[in-house]
């Protein structure tokens, strides 16, 4: 009988990829709904990817390799990169398939095993973030994809397996698991990991713990054999950077309002009503670990954009797999299935728009609109990943009001220019530029941008933006730049391999752009103006060497 479920849980599994899948690649490419600039972004990191190039060490990113590595395989086997992400996904998902088969055939019953993998397979295979989003959009497609990891490992230590403890199987899966998340995006794992290791330590499980060990050292090694030792030093280097950036806008709410605010509060407490739940009913374990995963669900939830509350599938799946008998006992006048039953309903009405985002993503894109649409990129053989002609040229800026008549002489400013954010925005050699962030039309700009630089001359050559991204190579005859971030948080990466400067007249992030120019004049580097446009400053860079700062020097 057993045996059967397993045979009908691999069916299942085949069938929810091959139809999710399916019904996104049917589509013929993929057609963006919003986030573009997202789009941007990881449009860079995959063709750099695809052309050789390393992350943190050929250019900078927090994001670990196995983000983008999926997709960067399919564009160097020739697919355009909107079929590569969409490709990418149904590998992730096969990949993952047999691990989350594993893990609830042994420890979930019914319909709760054919939920728990149905799910995993929607984070691989879904085309929008969740939340209650109605366009399609890659954003974010990796925290999707290490959601689906930490569902398996997390999983694999809260609820026990029938019969024997964890053996070397579920032990390379925990490890592989958890090294997957590090190399995906480290916050996954700097926040799952100890609550595992705590987990197989208070159940005793050594012989899963040492194979974990050892699988997770084993992808360090083979990592460091394929990039060498300076890849995990270039990667803290990045991570580090991003941990003290200036500029890095908070995705969205406050961690101290996700801990305990209005908008997380069902969810939160519903959580801490599991955990009391299961310790009562005698599952201390599964209620402890629950417990001490609260504080790393809120900031991961913290740090993805949306902040939408991807643990509360798993938790629902939980309780209701380790559903407390009805004993007469009651609390506050209701028996523990009963209060069990609360948990679970507002678990489900807390997570239901974000599952059912995810569930219909795939047929919305099927069913979204061409008529409208253009190809996000400009490079040759790159025309199946689409936008919204309308979104892309509908370019707006926001503009500071300044001058006399603005100014009112008892809301003066007591302390003008002490906060960065108020501090004017200088070229080196200090002309203040007016203060103006982009809104919309992010492809126009780079696309004018770098046409612009093509007949103007600098064809080929090397620019890097003082700005939050720039990947005008992507749009025109010019070259991506060595050690450049394809999304600026900080230093000046690209700067030393860089031919030239391209300050934005109205850039899409003021705040990268300023503090792109102080991180110049910090360190010593001076400009002279070559070409000026209402789009842009072009500059050609020089660091005074005998300053002593200048350490990035041509």
């Amino acid at each position: 009988m057993r045996h059967k479920q397993l045979w009908r849980l691999s069916a299942f599994a085949l069938i929810a990829i091959a139809v999710l899948g399916g019904v996104a690649l049917a589509k013929g490419g993929f057609y963006l709904g919003m986030h573009e600039g997202d789009a941007i972004h990881l449009a860079e990191i995959v063709l750099r990817m695809a052309d050789g190039q390393w992350p943190h060490l050929d250019f900078m990113t927090p994001l670990g390799v196995l983000s983008a590595a999926p997709i960067a395989l399919f564009v160097h086997l020739g697919f355009g990169i909107g079929h590569a992400i969409l490709l990418a996904q149904v590998l992730v998902a096969a990949l993952l398939a047999p691990f989350a088969i594993a893990v609830a055939w042994r420890r979930l019953d019914g319909w709760l095993a054919y939920g728990f993998v149905g799910y995993v397979l929607l984070l691989c295979l879904a085309l929008v973030h969740g939340g209650d989003s109605a366009s399609p959009s890659i954003s974010m497609h990796y925290n999707r994809w290490a959601w689906a990891i930490a569902y398996v490992v997390l999983l694999q230590v809260l609820i026990a397996p029938r019969g024997r403890a964890p053996g070397a199987a579920e032990g390379v899966a925990t490890g592989l698991g958890l090294a997957a998340l590090a190399l995906i995006k480290m916050t996954y794992f700097v926040t799952f990991a100890p609550v595992v290791l705590v987990g197989l330590i208070a159940r005793r499980w050594w012989r899963a713990l040492a194979v974990a060990l050892f699988a997770g050292l084993a992808v360090v090694v083979v990592v460091t054999l394929l990039a060498g030792t300076v890849f995990w030093r270039a990667y803290l280097s990045d991570l580090v950077v991003v941990v003290l950036s200036a500029t890095r806008e908070r995705p969205g709410d406050a961690f101290a309002d996700i801990l305990g605010g209005s908008g997380y509060l069902a969810a939160n407490l519903a959580l801490i009503g599991v955990v009391i739940l299961l310790r009562k009913a005698g599952h201390m374990t599964e209620g402890l670990l629950l417990f001490l995963l609260y504080v790393p669900f809120a900031y991961v939830v913290f740090q993805n954009y949306g902040n939408d509350q991807q643990w509360i599938v798993l938790a629902f799946l939980s309780l209701v797999a380790l559903w407390p008998p009805d004993a007469a006992e009651r609390m506050f006048g209701l028996r523990q299935a009963q209060w069990a039953l609360v948990a679970a309903g507002v678990l489900a009405g807390a997570g239901y728009a974000s599952v059912q985002s995810l569930v219909t993503s795939p047929f919305r894109h099927l069913a979204l609109s061409t008529a409208d649409m253009r190809p996000l990129i400009g490079l040759p053989g790159q025309d199946d990943l689409y936008a919204s002609r309308s979104r892309m040229v509908a370019t707006r800026a926001n503009v500071a009001l300044d001058g006399p008549e603005w100014r009112v002489a008892s809301l003066a400013e007591t302390d003008s220019g002490t906060e960065e954010e108020d501090a004017p925005t200088t070229l080196p050699g200090g002309e203040v530029l007016d203060d103006c962030t982009l809104q919309g039309g992010f492809i126009t700009w780079l696309a004018a941008a770098a046409g612009d630089l093509e007949r103007s001359g600098f064809a080929g050559k090397r620019v890097v933006a003082a700005d939050i991204y720039g990947p005008f190579w992507l749009y025109g005859d010019l070259a991506p730049v060595p050690r450049a971030a394809p999304w600026y948080y900080g230093r000046l990466p690209g700067l030393k391999s860089a031919d030239y400067v391209l300050v934005p007249q109205c850039p899409v992030s003021s705040k990268a752009r300023r503090k792109f120019l102080q991180e110049m004049d910090k360190a010593g580097w001076s400009g002279h103006e070559v070409r000026r446009t209402p789009l842009y400053i072009l500059m050609e860079m020089s660091a005074s060497v005998s300053d002593g700062n200048a350490r990035d020097a041509k």
